[in-house]
């Protein structure tokens, strides 16, 4: 689902997770105190005086002491409570996502249990974060937003810590579940529909190469051409980081090295609505002389001039799904992983190209 704030995580992903593996007895042999003492202060149970409470407390987080989280044991009494981890951003990034709030905190609801929502800082994530936050609050799972891949830490710390979690990152462990938008579906409806509307020089503006859902996208994208017996050229593509910025320079980039192009697919929503502000301030009239299609279903897309055909993540369904997914994965069931179809939003931004000989050339290309 997402997007510009995947960009900048792969700078953290060579950092090996900082969670290392100390235990109740290591702590209480450190500070010369039975197990139990050590337990109960660390659970906040009564019975254990401030002072020791807050030496073992120091002593603990100093040696990297973590829970072990997975049979929502911390205290022996099940708290109801499941935190929602929402990222931080220092940058310009969609955050659409939070219409998932709602569905999520509803089924949540239907299960007997409520939602509390963490944010945290995604370029320069607090280590042992997600460990303080389901301890302190006694938290049965987790449910954690885009754009926390597989390998930011705070997923590298979930993993270890091996509390119920669910995520829509295509991160899948013994106690981790993911439910993610099928991105590659998403290229092929993109890819679909310029085509059938008779385009065949089609740029495209992708976000970091790197990023699962980048390429992805793209290579739904090239799966279809190639079903029209047609190689998309390196040529008309361009590289952005999912800013509306990068979308409007790479758009621009793209048009003046290739005139002929009749469309643009962009790989998220702020490209494709940066691009149409870029172009339309150029003189060039979108989608009379370019179709443009975005990704990713904001809300305000509909809303730009024109209003932008776009690629929407089916959210009224991923949400409740991972509700239930970490309903399992409370009761004991493995992880899993599952995707969800997306939909093509059909709206005024694209259009057939306009005649002329170069697009009635490219046509017959396209079908021979």
């Amino acid at each position: 689902m997402s997007d510009r704030e995947c960009s900048r995580e792969s700078s953290q992903g060579r950092h090996k997770s900082p969670v290392p593996d100390v235990g109740i007895k290591a702590v209480a042999k450190a500070l010369n105190l039975s197990a139990s003492t050590v337990s109960r202060a660390l659970n906040g149970v009564y019975g254990v005086n401030l002072a020791t409470r807050e030496l073992v407390e120091t002593t603990a987080k100093a040696m990297g002491y973590v829970p072990h989280l997975g049979a929502k044991q911390l205290v022996g009494k099940s708290s109801n409570l499941i935190g929602i981890f929402v990222p931080q951003f220092e940058f310009e990034a969609s955050s659409d996502f939070v219409n998932m709030f709602s569905p999520i905190q509803q089924s949540l609801q239907d299960f007997g249990k409520d939602a509390l929502f963490f944010a945290v800082p995604f370029s320069n994530y607090p280590l042992q974060r997600l460990t303080e936050c389901i301890s302190s609050r006694r938290l049965e799972g987790c449910i954690i937003f885009p754009a926390f891949s597989a390998a930011h830490p705070i997923m590298q710390e979930v993993l270890q810590l091996q509390v119920p979690c669910v995520n829509f990152e295509d991160v899948v462990g013994p106690r981790c579940s993911s439910v993610i938008s099928d991105d590659r579906e998403g290229g092929r409806l993109g890819a679909r529909r310029l085509l059938e509307n008779g385009h065949s020089r089609i740029g495209y503006v992708n976000g970091p190469p790197h990023l699962r859902i980048c390429q992805e996208r793209y290579i739904g994208f090239c799966e279809v051409l190639r079903e029209f017996r047609i190689e998309h050229d390196a040529s008309l593509v361009r590289i952005g980081d999912f800013s509306g910025t990068s979308g409007a320079r790479r758009a621009l980039e793209l048009r003046e090295c290739n005139p002929d192009i009749t469309a643009l697919f962009c790989a998220n929503d702020l490209m494709a609505m940066g691009a149409i502000m870029e172009l339309t301030s150029q003189g060039i009239s979108v989608p009379a002389e370019i179709s443009i299609m975005g990704y990713d279903g904001d809300t305000f897309s509909a809303y730009t001039s024109p209003p932008l055909t776009t690629i929407r993540h089916a959210i009224e369904r991923i949400s409740p799904r991972a509700v239930q997914l970490l309903m399992e994965l409370i009761r004991g069931e493995s992880g899993q992983r599952e995707a969800v179809a997306p939909e093509l939003i059909v709206r005024k931004s694209d259009t057939h190209p306009p005649i002329s000989p170069i697009n009635v050339i490219n046509r017959k290309e396209a079908v021979q």
